[in-house]
């Protein structure tokens, strides 16, 4: 059957020219989101997956929009009028054939539910000049509405036949085509112009099946996993259906590889979150990107977490985190909200209505109520009273300034820290303290503005918590 596939460059063209009308959307269909991203991103990251070494998409409505949205590893070609699946094709040669495809593989671009195993069984199929076209198929319970392909007794692809046009036997039979195809293309380039034309006036790639048969040529097929696999999206009821696919398969995932999810179906989790064994996720709780929860947490309940980090057996409960990352055996919330930047480390309590941006916390702090923290580092062991807040913005010159609290410092409920500002180890600041000044290690600052008071009568050690 010639030389294996692994020699001969790869590469992908993505349909995704379609106006895409049901989804009565301003926006272009593969600009959806899809479990976190967009269906043609979930597309791209597939054909990544699976190794095509370049990829062509070809647009049509909205071509702007969509190219936009796009890496720029990634080529594009418009399709200004859509003829067909075939002429999509035949819009994207050139550009194909510049890249040096041997091996072209065409696949849908809302087709993003086929998991990586079948495409990579797919892309087993060694296709030559004998046998220059493989399909991905599955069988599905209800084929109504699809052409059926019809096999030769060896197993390979003897036709496909519309349903308009199948006999009453035909129509028995369960297995369509997912739309995605793999093909030679040396053979491809010279037939792709003998495509007939449709009674609807448009150019359809299964009829490549026909020619290659007609020339006494093989065609192979492999089928998908799932018949969900080759559900596409054409309305929101289609993508609703598409999000909860991939939820479930995330969620049985990690219930098979020992992450205790309470309620299912009150659980959302994206596919490219990582939780470790023996993590406890809570009820509604929607995790998300690139979101990485160690072993023995404890997530929710009604907890938001997006790309951020927690590490082994912290707890985390009503509260909201994004782009931040958390130590081991910290408490956050109820109510918390931590913003991109916040680096939470070990041991450290943050309760209801703490929020924190772009600081450290350092080990063992605690920030139990009504505060907030923002463009600062603070040391181990400090406690942040109720109502604190850094003051990190200027708001006549538009700027940010830093505040730095070192190890032990206590700060007295509704204490303001006017940045810049640094607090010395061991400082305290009273109740109502507006700090304008640096505070030096182990002095009492109080009042509005605050001014040094005493030396503290006793700081705690390194080995005490707050």
């Amino acid at each position: 059957m010639g030389e294996p596939p692994s020699t001969g460059t790869l590469v992908a063209a993505v349909l995704a020219a379609g106006q895409g009308t049901r989804m009565r959307s301003r926006h272009p269909k593969v600009l959806h989101q899809l479990a976190g991203k967009s269906l043609i991103q979930r597309v791209l990251d597939l054909l990544q997956d699976a190794g095509a070494q370049r990829v062509v998409v070809v647009l049509g409505h909205q071509a702007d929009e969509v190219r936009g949205a796009l890496p720029e590893s990634v080529s594009t070609v418009v399709q200004e009028q859509q003829l067909g699946t075939g002429h999509a094709v035949k819009v994207a040669a050139q550009q194909l054939k510049q890249l040096g495809a041997a091996r072209l593989l065409v696949h849908y671009g809302d087709e993003a539910l086929v998991r990586p195993d079948s495409l990579r069984r797919l892309l087993a199929c060694q296709v030559d000049q004998e046998a220059p076209i493989a399909l991905l198929n599955a069988r599905v319970d209800d084929p109504s509405g699809y052409g059926r392909v019809i096999r030769l007794p060896n197993g390979s692809v003897e036709r496909m036949v519309e349903e308009v046009d199948a006999s009453d036997d035909e129509r028995a039979i369960d297995e369509i085509w997912s739309g995605t195809m793999l093909l030679f293309t040396p053979w491809l380039w010279p037939n792709l112009e003998e495509l007939p034309l449709s009674p609807k006036g448009e150019y359809y790639l299964p009829e490549l099946v026909n020619l290659a048969r007609k020339q006494q040529l093989s065609v192979y097929a492999t089928l998908t996993d799932e018949a969900e696999e080759v559900l596409g999206v054409n309305d929101r009821a289609q993508l609703a259906h598409a999000n909860e696919v991939l939820r479930k398969r995330k969620i049985d995932e990690l219930l098979q590889s020992g992450v205790t999810i309470v309620d299912p179906a009150t659980t959302y989790i994206e596919p490219e979150v990582v939780i470790e064994p023996d993590a406890v996720i809570q009820p509604g709780c929607h995790l998300r990107g690139r979101t990485r929860i160690a072993r023995d947490c404890d997530i929710g309940p009604n907890s938001f977490i997006a790309d951020s980090e927690i590490g082994v057996g912290s707890r985390v409960w009503f509260s909201v985190l994004e782009g931040a990352k958390v130590g081991e055996h910290a408490s956050i919330g109820p109510f918390s909200h931590l913003r991109p930047g916040a680096r939470i480390e070990n041991n450290v309590v943050l309760g209801n209505y703490a929020e924190v941006k772009a600081s450290r916390i350092g080990s063992g702090t605690q920030m139990h109520h009504f505060s907030y923290v923002g463009d600062a580092d603070i040391g181990e062991r400090v406690n942040i009273a109720a109502g604190t807040i850094t003051v990190n913005y200027n708001a006549e010159t538009g700027e940010k300034s830093r505040t730095d609290v070192e190890d032990d410092v206590a700060l007295g409920s509704d204490s303001l820290l006017v940045a810049p500002v640094r607090l010395g180890a061991g400082a305290m600041t009273g109740a109502g303290a507006v700090v304008t000044h640096d505070v030096p290690s182990g002095e009492v600052w109080v009042g509005a503005p605050a001014r040094p008071r005493r030396r503290r009568r006793s700081s705690p050690s390194k080995n005490d918590t707050p």
